[in-house]
């Protein structure tokens, strides 16, 4: 029965607690968490006393946000809150209300019918009623509901984290975590320590930035836990207030400079180093406005928000850098790579939680620290696997020195055969260069013989012509036009074989600078067999131009050039009296211009050689000519972006095309 009387009295407490939203504390409760009982209301002005909000009380609202703290993010405002609590007869009376966070600058704790408490991070440290590097105030709860009213300002994000415990679980649980939080200072120290003997032993600058970062890192999560406050800087608020943007500033300062010096190669000018280091000056950047705020205090809220966005960016840009660096196949990127990704990933949820964008719960509060604790030791792994690396690269160097040292000393026992042979090599290229020099020099002799022999002919006709002309003259016979005609013709073919020795050697240099215009093929193609009578004195034409072709882009003046030096050929090689046909071809792309004689044709040992300068086939002596018409062609199709094709059936004839791109 008596057991059934107490099952009755604790509902009848739960129903009462349930119908007033307030916290019931029982004797075998040794925390709770306050949030769903809380209620708040936001003092945009920072201006209203604790009378003011009890007249505002229909305005308080509960809180509907998701996690386990109340987390209103970057705000400017004061809030107040208040939690209606209650506790069973057989409960104590004797609590502790704990604010597990330490950034709350301004914090006014007004218990009912009790003595108000005004402390806070900004204020001395002898004003908290309990000593802690968090916000702790002793309580005696009564049976009745009565309201607990608090007022909290932040010049970071404004989290109140609401807790009631019993004073013994609260000093065990306090324990607890003081234990896990120096093993973790303590392993930070070591690794800081680390990183310092392996820079004096090395003198590897890298290893020095490291152990900056463990540093930084260390004190400035002491500081963000309140330990700083608490054991090292009590008296200095001020300070204490900068002390968790300052040293997380440098944190990012030395950790971007750690990760440039690692992952990239010197002189990087990819958008990926300029993003890092535009990161590394924000983060400096973020370290001077932090300073500045001790003199003129306005500048932390702005400076804290651009310190977590530069963090989240820092993040993405190491652990693409990281990343490139892993496919790329660096050095002691393995756990680099993960250890950035896990460090990423927790300054990322540390500062959504900052903004209230993830709820507020024990795991999102220290995932920054829990991260951390992950990515130290990746590193330190890191660091030993880079050093492993580096060693087993040394031996390597060493055994390929030793290696190269007898390869140098096998190559000196072989010195003297080698040098025999290089001077057996050397007599042999002077030789044929000596050889290539003779022939070249009877090449220019022979040029010089065919082109006296060839100017002989024109210069005879000429002559010959004024001879006739000067007679019949004398005579009254008139014949002036046919003499001029012969005289034209042939002072027409002096200037084609100057045209061929003086364009052999400028070609280059006019080809660099090809006047390309539309060129109207079938009035080109008629006009230049008009204007070059000579060229088919003994011949026929059949022009067939085709008006699908009717236009290309060309520089006419060099394609006359080519196209002339291809009828000159084809009259030379065809038999008086035969038909040298000229007309346009079309194929996807190109549009070309093609000239074919009646000739004997060109051997396939030949058709290879032909376009070469000053080459001439051995049964061509008897025909007029320097060897350089086709070389000359094939130039000026490819200076135009085209080629020459030769198609020569065995006692056929021969058929020369220009193919030209399509306009």
């Amino acid at each position: 029965m008596r057991f059934l009387k107490h099952c009755f009295l604790a509902l009848g407490w739960v129903f009462v607690a349930l119908s007033a939203k307030s916290a019931v504390l029982t004797p075998d409760v040794k925390s709770v968490n306050l949030l769903h009982s809380a209620e708040y209301l936001e003092d945009a002005s920072g201006q209203l006393s604790l009378q003011d909000v009890r007249g505002l009380a229909a305005q308080f609202r509960p809180w509907t946000g998701s996690g386990d703290e109340l987390n209103f993010g970057f705000t400017a405002s004061a809030y107040w809150i208040r939690v209606p609590l209650q506790r069973m007869d057989s409960a104590p009376k004797d609590w502790l209300l704990e604010l597990h966070y330490t950034r709350l600058n301004e914090l006014d704790f007004y218990p009912p019918g009790g003595s108000p408490v005004h402390t806070g991070s900004s204020r001395p440290f002898d004003t908290r009623p309990y000593f802690d590097r968090l916000f702790v105030f002793p309580m005696e709860v009564g049976t009745k509901s009565e309201y607990f009213y608090m007022r909290a300002k932040s010049g970071y994000a404004l989290t109140v984290p609401l807790m009631v415990w019993q004073p013994n679980a609260y000093r065990q649980q306090k324990q607890r975590f003081d234990l896990l939080q120096f093993m973790y200072y303590g392993g930070l120290l070591v690794l800081a320590l680390y990183g310092l003997v392996v820079f004096f032993s090395l003198r590897d600058v890298r290893f020095l930035i490291y152990s900056g970062y463990i540093s930084a890192t260390s004190i400035g999560m002491f500081a963000s836990n309140g330990y700083g406050r608490q054991i090292l800087w009590s008296q200095a608020s001020s300070f204490d207030e900068i002390s968790q943007s300052l040293f997380f500033s440098l944190v990012g300062l030395f950790s971007i400079l750690f990760a440039r010096k690692l992952l990239l190669i010197p002189n990087d000018r990819s958008w990926l180093s300029k993003g890092m280091q535009l990161s590394q000056y924000l983060f400096f950047l973020t370290s001077l406005l932090v300073l500045l705020h001790l003199v003129w205090p306005v500048f932390l809220p702005h400076a804290t928000q651009i310190l977590m966005f530069n963090a989240v960016v820092m993040g993405l840009l190491v652990s693409v850098a990281s990343l490139r660096a892993y496919l790329q196949k660096h050095k002691g990127m393995r756990f680099f790579f993960l250890g950035w990704i896990v460090l990423s990933m927790g300054v990322c949820v540390s500062t959504f939680r900052a903004f209230g964008w993830v709820p507020s719960n024990a795991f999102t509060s220290y995932a920054l620290q829990l991260a951390t604790v992950a990515e130290m030791l990746l590193m330190a792994v890191a660091l030993g696997d880079l050093l492993r690396l580096e060693h087993e690269d040394h031996a390597r160097l060493q055994a390929e020195n030793l290696e190269s040292k007898k390869t140098l000393l096998e190559m000196s026992r072989a010195s003297e055969e080698t040098l025999k042979q290089a001077v057996r090599e050397q007599t042999k290229r002077l030789e044929t260069s000596l050889v290539h020099e003779k022939n070249l020099r009877e090449q220019y002799v022979r040029l010089g013989s065919m082109i006296s022999h060839e100017f002989r002919t024109p210069l005879s006709i000429i002559q010959s012509q004024a001879s006739l002309m000067r007679k019949e003259y004398d005579h009254g016979i008139d014949q002036v036009l046919k003499r001029i005609d012969a005289i034209g013709s042939a002072t027409q073919r002096l200037k084609v074989m100057f045209d061929k020795w003086l364009h052999s050697d400028a070609l280059n240099e006019t080809l660099e600078i090809l006047e390309l215009k539309p060129l109207q093929l079938q009035r080109w193609g008629r006009s230049l067999v008009q204007t070059n009578p000579h060229l088919l004195l003994n011949h026929q034409v059949d022009l067939r131009l085709n008006v699908a072709t009717d236009l290309v882009l060309a520089d006419a003046y060099h394609l006359d050039l080519a196209l002339s030096n291809l009828i000159d050929n084809a009259a030379k090689y065809s038999p008086a009296d035969s038909t040298i046909t000229i007309e346009t071809r079309i194929k996807p792309g190109h549009i070309g211009i093609a000239v074919t004689d009646q000739g004997s044709g060109i051997s396939e040992e030949m058709q290879d050689r032909v376009f070469g300068a000053f080459f001439r086939g051995v049964s061509d002596s008897h025909v007029r000519g320097t060897g350089l018409g086709l070389s000359i062609v094939r130039r000026i199709s490819e200076a135009h972006g085209g080629y020459v094709e030769l198609s020569s059936p065995p006692g056929c004839g021969a058929t020369f095309c220009i193919w030209l791109p399509a306009a």
